[in-house]
């Protein structure tokens, strides 16, 4: 009657590991002999019961140094409830598995280990390529790293030949500045000859401002600058940029002139916002020029300033068309077409100094013949 019992048991637990769809198999921890391999077994290494588990699992000879029967059973050989699961390669047939074991009594009264082997070689292969790519990307960390301590590095030189030159080019331009109103208030010059004089002092004017903002556009460009802002009068900057550059050669031919939305601007009147006229300056200037170079003989070139209840817009208009190819770019690094000397700095420094602003700068092409630029700059803060 035991006897039948003990079959009835071990039918039931071979049934069972026969259902499971991996690899188990049983070994006596004494013996090695295998006692039972399920169907998934069975169906890879063939009917194998009574062979040596080192033998038919792992095609060796002797028993595997990564046997983990000490670690389940007692001193007395009885099992000890511990599981143990690992990684393992099978040489046998180059394959990955997770291994879980744990000792148990058979019914037959044998002490066996049985073993769930589940296939994880796609996991470990996937895991490789990820190990792969993680040391592919480290490399290229410290590639980029060592790239981006050289371009700070350079950055730093080129900050520093800047100020060596700005410094160095100051001297003469001060020269330059001086001897104008010595040569106007010292001679007697014809108004012709005191016309051109003034102009010369204008110029270098011009130069010193560029000269000054040189660094400070450099520090838009890689976003350091930091903007303290004062109130600047955008109608007295507007009717000053006219009016230095009417008198230049490029204005020749042409009417410049500012305007207040749209009007004449009366006298005594003010638009302030809060900004940095070393920056606005030039930024008006650069596209006023780029107004006046791009305006035929005989054209119109207006600098409007135009009131809203939060911003205030700069607008400059002028007859001409900027080239369709260039439209979507034309605030874009080096982007020129059609003058001789463009270097195509000019809008792009003007874009870079409205956004310093918290500003915005846009092209308006939609009127065939005409064009403007509309720079929106933001009120708050700007003094009463």
């Amino acid at each position: 009657m035991m006897q039948s019992a003990s079959m009835l048991e071990s039918a039931l637990l071979k049934t069972h590991f026969d259902v499971i769809p991996f690899g188990i198999y049983v070994v006596d921890v004494a013996t090695y002999e295998v006692v039972f391999l399920n169907r998934h077994s069975r169906e890879n290494l063939g009917p194998a019961e009574g062979g040596k588990c080192y033998k038919v699992v792992y095609d060796n000879d002797a028993p595997c140094l990564h046997c983990r029967i000490p670690e389940l059973i007692t001193a007395a050989g009885l099992p000890n409830g511990r599981t143990a699961v690992y990684d393992l390669y099978n040489e046998r047939d180059e394959r990955w598995a997770q291994i879980q074991e744990k000792a148990m009594g058979w019914p037959d009264g044998r002490v066996v280990k049985y073993a769930i082997a589940v296939d994880i070689s796609e996991l470990k292969e996937t895991q490789n390529r990820l190990a792969e790519a993680h040391a592919e990307l480290a490399i290229r960390n410290k590639e980029l790293a060592g790239q981006n301590t050289m371009l700070r590095q350079n950055m730093d030189l080129r900050e520093h030949v800047d100020r060596i030159a700005r410094h160095d080019l100051k001297a003469p331009l001060s020269a330059l500045i001086g001897l104008p109103q010595v040569l106007l208030e010292n001679y007697d010059l014809p108004p012709e000859a005191a016309h051109i004089v003034s102009l010369m002092e204008q110029a270098a004017h011009s130069m010193l401002d560029m000269l000054n903002q040189s660094l400070v556009l450099y520090r838009l460009e890689i976003g350091e600058f930091v903007l303290s802002p004062r109130p600047v009068d955008l109608v007295d900057l507007a009717v000053r940029t006219c009016s230095r550059l009417s008198s230049m050669p490029m204005a020749r031919g042409r009417k410049l002139h500012a305007a207040l939305a749209g009007g004449p601007v009366p006298a005594g009147a003010r638009v302030e916002v809060p900004g940095d006229d070393l920056l606005l300056g030039p930024m008006l200037q650069n596209l006023v020029v780029n107004g006046l170079e791009a305006s035929p003989e005989g054209g119109d070139v207006e600098v409007d300033v135009v009131v809203g209840e939060e911003n205030v817009a700069l607008v400059v208009r002028n007859q001409g068309e900027v080239p369709a190819a260039i439209r979507d770019h034309m605030f874009d690094k080096y982007v020129t077409m059609g003058k001789r000397s463009g270097t195509g700095l000019g809008a792009y420094s003007a874009a870079l100094a409205a956004k310093a602003h918290g500003g915005t700068i846009e092209l308006d092409a939609d009127v065939p013949g005409r064009t403007a630029v509309i720079v929106t700059l933001p009120r708050s803060g700007a003094a009463s």
